[in-house]
Order: structure tokens, then sequence, then C-alpha cells
């Protein structure tokens, strides 16, 4: 299943022709940043970008907005995620074919509030929804949000796969270790997809699961997480986008998301071990930043193609 997966991956790609116009290759929304956590939907948007999106739009706090402009000219902020500007959601939402919730999401109960009204009209226009960080925290206390909605993907790490799945098993006793079939139950339970994110990467879709074992490094360091949502926002537009090229018995999901965290991998890999003008490679000086500069050549490495 992962030699497929990764024979797959090839297939959901674009091809860059004089013919595209601007938007084709991808309109991704990210709903995040508040005023504590601006880096985060940076780094989701960023790799979105790097890795091929022609557009994307970051639905933020008004307090989030200006840190985030100052970042990057090419992400287009927008200070929506607020009671008063929130229902100019409705409008954007018919112009994007993907959206990332969770990346610096933090958790105000207003913002909580405007992110479960805005996921209902997500699910309306039947387009894949990734959920990250403090969007998996709103999800464990509402899992009705995303019950049942099979475009909807789920990327915890352990600890936040630990209390979704406790929440969706109350009745059961609590385990201190997770098995592996654990990821394939609460897939099912859900009815969507989860990637269990690790030293090996686990992804699940109705019971269909694959593995992405691609070599890492042992550095972790926040925004890893924000660079693999971004990247599975744009892979899952474009698998979508591709399912009448897949075989029809590997859901698209799973080759969307065993392309992101490859490429994501691959980057985290790639930067650890980057030599610089002293010699020395980077080791555990590399952060989040260092990747992105990376995310070019592993895209090449996993697709086999720029």
């Amino acid at each position: 299943m992962k030699d497929l997966c990764k024979d797959l991956c090839k297939l959901i790609v674009p091809a860059l022709t004089p013919a595209l116009h601007k938007g084709q290759a991808g309109r991704i929304g990210i709903v995040g940043g508040c005023e504590e956590y601006t880096g985060a939907p940076y780094f989701a948007g960023i790799a979105a970008l790097r890795l091929g999106a022609d557009l994307v739009h970051i639905m933020c706090t008004p307090s989030a907005a200006i840190p985030i402009k100052s970042y990057c000219p090419d992400l287009m902020v927008m200070p929506i995620l607020c009671k008063e500007k929130a229902p100019q959601f409705s409008n954007w939402i018919k112009r994007l074919h993907c959206v990332v919730i969770g990346p610096g999401l933090g958790r105000d109960p207003e913002t909580k509030d405007i992110v479960s009204k805005w996921i209902e009209i997500i699910k309306e226009q039947n387009i894949p929804v990734i959920i990250d960080a403090d969007g998996l925290h709103l999800i464990t206390e509402q899992p009705h949000l995303i019950k049942g909605y099979k475009d909807a993907i789920l990327t915890p790490n352990i600890a936040e796969f630990s209390r979704l799945f406790h929440a969706m098993n109350s009745e059961q006793p609590q385990k201190p270790i997770l098995m592996p079939s654990d990821i394939s139950t609460l897939s099912k339970v859900l009815e969507c997809t989860i990637v269990c994110k690790g030293k090996v990467d686990k992804i699940s879709t109705n019971g269909i699961t694959v593995e992405c074992d691609v070599e890492g490094s042992n550095r972790r360091v926040g925004g890893q997480g924000d660079l693999l949502s971004g990247a599975l926002g744009l892979f899952a537009h474009w698998a979508k986008d591709s399912k009448d090229s897949l075989p029809c018995y590997i859901p698209y999901q799973n080759v969307a998301a065993y392309a992101a965290c490859a490429v994501v991998k691959r980057s985290n890999y790639e930067g650890f071990h980057h030599v610089k003008s002293d010699k020395l490679s980077r080791g555990r000086s590399m952060i989040t930043s260092d990747m992105v500069e990376h995310l070019n050549k592993a895209f090449s490495d996993v697709f086999g193609r720029g």
C-alpha cells in the first residue's frame, strides 16, 4: 500500500502549462491566527504556496493581521475571524478549493463559536477541510461538527489523538498505550480521515491504512505540523480533483496525506543535514523556517518533478 501511494502521488500534480490561469492550481484558505499565535498560519500558508498553490487566504483575528502581513506579502491576510466580520466567510468560501482550520487558532470561546459555524458552511461546499492544532481541540469537544463528513482530514499528534480517541470511546477504560488499530477505529467512528503524526505517520480512511516512514530527523520544533497542514490542504485539493485518475479502492485522502507527510519529512531531513558556509550542518539549530527553504527539493524528491 505504501509503495502504491508513493506511485500515485505523481498522478495528482497538475502540469504547469501556459494554458493555466491564476487560481487553477489551488486556492487555499487557512483559518487561524490570533494575538498570541501568528507564526502558525504563516507556516501553513507558505507551505501551500511554496508547494504550488496559486492563492492562499489567511483568515485570522484582527489582532493577528498586521504581524502575518509583515511576514510575507504573498499571503492574502483577511482579519474576518471576529463577530463583526465573520459573515463575510460565506462569500469567500465559494472561491476556495480547500480550507485548513487550526494553525494558531487559539481557544477563545467567541472564535470557537465562529469556526463551528464556518465548518457547517464548508461542508455545504463539499470541499476538503484539514483540521489541526486547536481545531482538533474544538473537534474533541464537538465531534459532531465533522462526524460523517468524508472530506474531513484530521492531523493529530499522539497526544491529540489520545484525547480525541478517548473522547469518542468514553465508555471504554482509558488505555495508556494506543495501538495502530485504534487509528483505523477512530477513522471509522468519525467517518473521516485520520493522520496520526509521529516517527512513522499513520494514515487511515474508512479502515484503509497506509504508513509514511520517509526519513526525517530527530529535531522537533514548533511549526513543523503547520507546514504539514498547509501542504495537505493543497494536496487534498489536487488529489480530489484527480480522483478519476486514481484506483477506486484507494481513497484520495490517503494519497494526499501520504504526499504531504513525505514532503514535510523530507524537508525536515534536508533542513537538518544542510551544510552551511562554515561547513557545519544545521543539526539541532534547525528551525521550521529552514525547512521552508527545502520544500521545493523535497517536492521534487517525492513527486519526481518540479
